[in-house]
């Protein structure tokens, strides 16, 4: 018996996607040139060549439109962290702000995108904000297990929760961000900034 479950592709379904990522791309576009506050549905669409009720198909909300586009960059800097993680060597300090270093280089790259996420993240809490907040902590996953394995060798207290003390050091970083986003920092100065910092979270989490 056929499987009712699956259709075949059609050409609306083709135009449906077709104009799905045309309105993602162009909110890229408007909200790397406006910035968060300053991009609208209004431009967005404008943008796109598509009414502001299409965008509002894609997504919601303006908001809803920054978490789908960012999907694909955390994923990628998950990737990015969890392929350094297996090279890594040195003391724990040291891998640390390696893995550190590398989710800082992949957000500048797209330093309006990751400002709206952060600010974003941190300001609401709307629907959108739990995945958010979901997607930037998925590319810690590899400083979880660093910790994990700094209080199994003994370097970190016995008592520290890996997840409750990489969820602090997340919280270093993104008031890093903030901090060097709002004194327009270079990358040299802002990662010297994130390393004395982490240093001090560290040395509170050290084994005595």
């Amino acid at each position: 018996m056929r499987d009712q479950t699956t259709r075949r592709r059609t050409r609306r379904d083709e135009r449906k996607e077709a104009t799905h990522q045309q309105v993602l791309d162009a909110a890229r576009t408007v909200f790397l040139q406006s910035g968060y506050d300053g991009a609208t549905i209004k431009a967005i669409a404008a943008a796109a060549g598509v009414s502001a009720g299409t965008v509002l198909n894609v997504a919601p909300s303006k908001g809803a439109l920054l978490v789908m586009i960012l999907r694909d960059e955390y994923a990628a800097i998950r990737d990015s962290v969890d392929r350094l993680e297996s090279a890594l060597s040195g003391g724990l300090m040291d891998r640390l702000s390696a893995l550190v270093q590398v989710i800082m280089e992949a957000q500048v790259r797209h330093e309006e995108l990751f400002a709206a996420a952060i600010a974003h993240s941190w300001l609401w809490t709307d629907a959108s904000y739990e995945e958010t907040a979901g997607q930037m902590s998925e590319a810690w996953g590899a400083v979880v297990r660093l910790l994990s394995a700094g209080i199994a060798s003994g370097d970190l207290r016995a008592d520290v929760d890996p997840h409750e003390a990489a969820a602090m050091l997340e919280d270093v970083y993104l008031g890093v961000a903030r901090r060097a986003r709002g004194a327009r920092l270079d990358m040299a100065a802002s990662s010297a900034m994130m390393h004395r910092r982490l240093q001090l979270a560290i040395e509170g989490l050290a084994a005595r």
